[in-house]
């Protein structure tokens, strides 16, 4: 008796060993919305610029919000737990999937899936601010609003008058120069229609994250939420840790060189010279220095680096590309 509970004793504490050392298993791919186990059918060119070429322009269609789900899925997918932000850790906690992994390490990730994460990273950077203020306007449009910038025309008595439409004599404009102003080019969407009593409170939560996301690609500070139009365009007042700390460590790595590329400062980085270069507010200084930075800059500049110093550093390239960096971008 005493051998044998002592051997059900044994094999009891085996067991106990071999439950601790079970290793995290993934979902099954095939039952992951949004992964690819195989490399995505894309490439990165350069000409004027880097530029992510895909069959069927797979990623170009996607917002910038889908192309954050797409790249961070590949994390969430080994337990990736860590994200701050509240609508990227509520969306992977709604997948029926989704597991916590707290031992989660980036060991685990197969080839395809670093080559995928740096594929999407490369999409997300690589627009320029009138492609994105493009898909802002869009947004806006889908709402209703309406933006009061018709052409003004002059008329033969003396008068102006504001139209889309030339006026009798006068040279129409062409399909150039109508896009240039919101109110003609959406007009001749079938799906625009003009609300007078347009309010930003009416933007669904999803649409708010892209808007937020867009701004800070433009080089805005916003928030993905409710204050987003509240916080937008602060770059020149303090920020602060609390809204700081809702950003990841790739937020924080480019607005903190969009202060510096405010300034006219230039980049070693190719990937933050290909951004910035991408921004039509960006003119480089030959003269910088860092005597050009306001006093409300550099209090930024240091809050921002002591906030990304408190997340595991600043992003080298590559991790700025791919990982979420224990951060959860």
């Amino acid at each position: 008796m005493r051998r044998s509970a002592h051997a059900l004793l044994a094999a009891l504490a085996l067991a106990s060993v071999a439950r601790a050392e079970e290793t995290f298993q993934p979902a099954p791919a095939d039952q992951v919305t949004n992964y690819f186990p195989t490399v995505m059918p894309c490439e990165i060119t350069r000409e004027d610029r880097t530029r992510v070429k895909c069959k069927d322009d797979f990623l170009a269609k996607k917002s910038l919000r889908e192309l954050s789900i797409l790249r961070n899925t590949i994390y969430a997918r080994y337990g990736w737990d860590g994200y701050r932000k509240p609508w990227l850790r509520d969306y992977f906690h709604s997948q029926s999937w989704f597991k916590a992994n707290p031992k989660f390490t980036y060991k685990v990730l197969s080839d395809s899936d670093r080559k995928n994460a740096h594929l999407i990273g490369a999409q997300e950077q690589s627009l320029t601010d009138v492609e994105l203020r493009a898909r802002r306007e869009e947004i806006f449009a889908h709402y209703g609003k309406i933006w009061n910038d018709k052409p003004e025309w002059d008329l033969p008595d003396g008068g102006k008058v504001k139209s889309c439409k030339a006026p009798k004599g006068q040279q129409p404009l062409d399909e150039f120069d109508l896009s240039q102003h919101n109110d003609c080019f959406y007009a001749a969407k079938k799906w625009y229609k003009p609300d007078p009593s347009f309010d930003e409170a009416k933007i669904s939560a999803a649409d708010k994250v892209e808007l937020g996301l867009l701004s800070r690609a433009m080089g805005s500070f916003a928030l993905d939420d409710d204050s987003r139009g509240k916080q937008e365009e602060s770059l020149d007042k303090q920020l602060t840790p609390a809204q700081l700390r809702q950003l990841s460590l790739r937020d924080l790595r480019l607005l903190r060189n969009t202060i510096y590329a405010r300034r006219g400062r230039t980049f070693k980085s190719q990937i933050l010279r290909d951004h910035f270069e991408g921004m039509s507010w960006y003119k480089v200084d030959p003269n910088y220095s860092d005597k050009l930075l306001t006093k409300a800059d550099t209090r930024n500049i240091a809050l921002i680096k002591s906030v990304e110093n408190e997340f595991g550093g600043p992003l080298s390239d590559e991790d700025y590309l791919a990982e979420p960096a224990t951060d959860g971008a």
